[in-house]
């Protein structure tokens, strides 16, 4: 048997996830565009999850989620070592007063299983917040870091790079990443899982030097948790 991967199973998964990602009904030749694959093998590749209710059309013949996305998402939460085991820590240790993330990897962007706001409910920081470009993310930033740079730089723009860089070095020499935006905000990441995921704190504002340590102290005590328990 061949040890190359199947890369019709690849393309399919692809599609798929571009699909749900979507936040709207999306057309076979637009989904193409977006996948940088030939519109032929992706209109094939639709109509194979049509036909098992993983995808739908509607009036206009555009794409959405069918109803097999959902016994295949309560599948992947039970299935998932990492969303059962940090989810009661997050809910008994994360902090109430800022941001709180955690988030993966998919391709360049960032997927987040876990946001939470003050005063949002726990419910409400369960996979409801946009994927986000990895330059865009200091959850990504710091995942990325594990990567070699020789692979990572030819995947971005100049301008993506050298936001990306000086914090993927700091995540390599310190462990973790501290991002100081231009709007005044400071958000910081750490990775758990042997850089399976990371958690983030986010919304800070007005912070001195002090502070900062003392949310990274924050930071670093919960990720150690969740640490733990993923690795378990």
């Amino acid at each position: 048997m061949s040890s190359q991967p199947n890369q019709s199973l690849i393309d399919g998964i692809r599609c798929l996830q571009y699909l749900i990602s979507s936040k709207k009904a999306v057309g076979c030749r637009e989904l193409a565009r977006m996948m940088g694959m030939n519109v032929t093998r992706v209109n094939r590749l639709l109509m194979t999850m049509a036909s098992m209710g993983l995808a739908e059309q509607d009036t206009q013949r555009r794409y959405l989620p069918g109803p097999g996305i959902h016994a295949l998402a309560a599948q992947a939460i039970r299935g998932s070592s990492l969303f059962s085991r940090t989810l009661p820590l997050l809910e008994q240790h994360a902090p109430r007063d800022l941001i709180v993330a955690m988030g993966v990897l998919w391709e360049d962007k960032v997927i987040y299983i876990y946001h939470s706001e003050p005063g949002l409910q726990v419910s409400q920081a369960l996979a409801g917040f946009d994927t986000l470009p990895v330059w865009e993310s200091v959850i990504g930033m710091a995942l990325l870091a594990a990567e070699d740079d020789d692979a990572l730089r030819p995947r971005f723009t100049p301008e993506q790079w050298q936001q990306l860089y000086p914090h993927l070095t700091q995540k390599r020499k310190q462990g973790h990443v501290i991002w100081r935006h231009d709007d005044g905000e400071i958000s910081m990441a750490r990775t758990i899982g042997m850089n399976r995921a990371a958690i983030a704190f986010a919304g800070m504002y007005q912070y001195d030097d002090k502070a900062i340590a003392e949310r990274l102290g924050q930071l670093n005590t919960l990720s150690r948790c969740l640490n733990d328990a993923v690795i378990v």
